[in-house]
């Protein structure tokens, strides 16, 4: 009889301290946050992502070299062109994207719902009342291009901001070179603990512009770009229409 109760004492003990792990598990699985529409040489993780495919909050997407991935999260969209990789996490608003390599096209509907891109330090929030269509390239770790086809988006680095208006492109300076330590969602309270920051001021000349003295605006109206992003943006569109064979 005592035998039969230690050992049931240990296993209760056993199960006791188990089940917080269990629990803990449980909790820091990301939920839900939408579905492959397209998928073509793509990747969540190391895994290859297939059309009807869940995408988790949290998840890192990326595509090959002749890859691209469009995924849907409710009323938006997120479309990942080649040689591309982002992290993707739930937000109140929507969703909200660390743009880690390449570029990203978005939509949101003008409704509320929306899909903000983070890249390099540099904010793009798309108009929350405008349909929007745009696009965020990396160019470099110091520089980004942002690019609204329709709507506009309020584009932040540093102090300061500007909005993108509807046909227009911007070369957008960061004021940091990024390197990370751990990823988090940009939205985290203790975001900016999770990398470190190099002072892109401290670089030399960009696309044959001098350094950016203080003072001087970080955003340099593009317009050679965006006829090919233009076109880009184009087959894109065709290629996430619910009309296309």
């Amino acid at each position: 009889m005592k035998l039969t109760r230690m050992i049931l004492t240990v296993a209760l003990v056993i199960f006791v301290l188990s089940a917080p792990v269990t629990v803990s598990a449980q909790q820091t699985k990301g939920a839900a946050l939408g579905l492959v529409a397209k998928a073509l040489n793509a990747q969540v993780g190391s895994s290859p992502l297939s059309e009807g495919s869940t995408i988790y909050s949290g998840d890192y997407l990326s595509t090959g070299s002749d890859g691209t991935l469009l995924i849907r999260i409710g009323p938006l969209s997120l479309s990942l062109e080649s040689s591309s990789a982002v992290h993707i996490y739930r937000a109140p608003y929507g969703a909200v994207v660390e743009l880690d390599q390449g570029s990203i096209v978005y939509t949101t509907p003008g409704t509320g719902e929306n899909l903000i891109t983070v890249a390099n330090d540099v904010r793009v929030t798309p108009a929350a009342t405008l349909a929007d269509l745009g696009r965020v390239s990396i160019n470099d770790p110091c520089n980004v291009t942002v690019y609204s086809q329709r709507g506009q988006a309020d584009v932040k680095t540093g102090t300061e901001s500007h909005f993108v208006e509807e046909g227009k492109a911007y070369r957008v300076r960061g004021d940091n070179e990024i390197s990370y330590r751990q990823y988090v969602s940009p939205d985290d309270s203790d975001y900016h603990n999770y990398h470190g920051h190099k002072p892109c001021v401290a670089l030399e000349t960009v696309h044959g512009h001098a350094p950016i003295a203080a003072g001087q605006s970080r955003f340099l109206l593009v317009t050679g770009v965006v006829a090919g992003v233009a076109t880009g943006i184009g087959v894109w569109k065709a290629y996430e229409s619910p009309n296309r064979p």
